[in-house]
């Protein structure tokens, strides 16, 4: 359904579409484990796969609809708003890094089909190892987060960003903020409704913090890469890519519509409807490594 137009906007084979999309769906470090998953089965060139790494490893919106929007904020609005940001703009990045793509001059080999049993219990597998090394850097970056806090480094940290946030016009009060997500999201959007700003400040900022990723996010997708020879330097660059444009359009957004959504809510307003968003990544993930977890396996 998606891999014609998929090949038509970015040059990249139809079969990079499943990774975009369960980057957008399932979050950080999904897309990049698809990516890494497709290259390794021979569906991807090496050039392709380093290009789609740079835009399809996204966050879902399970963490920006139920954990931004509802925990933090309290207004799922607020928390579809960003997620609409977000996947934008990791779609015009895109656009970006593969521009002058004329496509793929063969197309990928064939993958023969697995059955049932042994792609379902590969499935589980790859996904709790995955599970295991997303948990041990979020668990290593907040106590580094917190030895940082008290030994002084961190305010150093947020001292440096001052003036480059308020260069972008965001006020110096964030720069802590700012510091924290930097290097561990969930730690960093935590922090802002302390802050008692606008949303023309606050919705720019989570949307910048959320496209860049924060520093955990890049060590779990890192660890995926590794022993694979694909090279980083597009993946950094279209991080810092995706987060300007989240930047961009949340502002753009914030101008034109200035008091269409609330941002920091009663959290009775937030509905239960955000509790289904990790199920439904989770279930979506599942459905995705049962059909591409183990192409390498099989390819080879």
């Amino acid at each position: 359904l998606l891999a014609r137009p998929f090949r038509r906007v970015y040059g990249l084979p139809g079969t990079g579409a499943a990774a975009l999309a369960l980057g957008l769906l399932g979050g950080y470090p999904v897309g990049a484990q698809a990516t890494v998953q497709l290259f390794q089965a021979g569906q991807l060139s090496r050039e392709e796969a380093e290009q789609l790494l740079g835009f399809a490893n996204c966050s879902g919106p399970a963490f920006l609809v139920g954990m931004c929007g509802s925990a933090v904020c309290g207004s799922v609005r607020t928390g579809f708003v960003l997620y609409a940001i977000h996947a934008a703009a990791a779609l015009l990045s895109g656009l970006a890094l593969t521009r002058g793509k004329s496509g793929r001059s063969k197309p990928p080999r064939p993958v023969p089909a697995e059955p049932f049993p042994a792609a379902f219990t590969g499935a589980v597998s790859d996904g709790m190892a995955t599970a295991l090394k997303v948990t041990a850097f979020i668990v290593f970056f907040a106590v580094l987060l917190s030895l940082a806090e008290a030994v002084g480094v961190l305010g150093v940290f947020a001292a440096a960003l001052t003036p480059l946030l308020r260069l972008a016009g965001l006020p110096g009060p964030a720069a802590d903020a700012a510091a924290r997500g930097l290097l561990e999201l969930t730690n960093g959007l935590a922090a802002l409704p302390a802050l008692g700003l606008g949303a023309r400040e606050l919705l720019p900022l989570m949307s910048l913090l959320t496209g860049f990723g924060g520093l955990s996010v890049h060590c779990q997708t890192l660890s995926l890469l590794t022993g694979t020879g694909l090279s980083t330097r597009t993946y950094w660059a279209g991080k810092v890519l995706h987060a300007a444009l989240s930047y961009a359009l949340a502002s753009i957004w914030c101008t034109a519509l200035p008091q269409s959504t609330p941002v920091f809510a009663p959290a009775a307003a937030s509905g239960p409807a955000s509790a289904l968003f990790p199920a439904a990544a989770a279930f979506v993930l599942i459905l995705f490594s049962i059909r591409y977890g183990k192409m390498a396996k099989d390819a080879l």
